[in-house]
């Protein structure tokens, strides 16, 4: 397992996580983390209200 870093034709950096046969781009984990925890807390939230 190895880190990858490239861009690509957007000029954008993305950082892939690469195994022996999958890669997970670290950057579309990252936001898509952030995502999933504001919704919690926005539901939670709502619930506390």
């Amino acid at each position: 397992m190895r880190l990858q870093t490239y861009r690509d034709e957007n000029h954008s950096r993305h950082v892939d996580f690469v195994g022996h046969h999958w890669s997970i781009d670290l950057v579309t984990i990252a936001a898509s983390g952030i995502l999933v925890v504001g919704f919690a807390c926005a539901v939670v939230a709502l619930w506390v209200h």
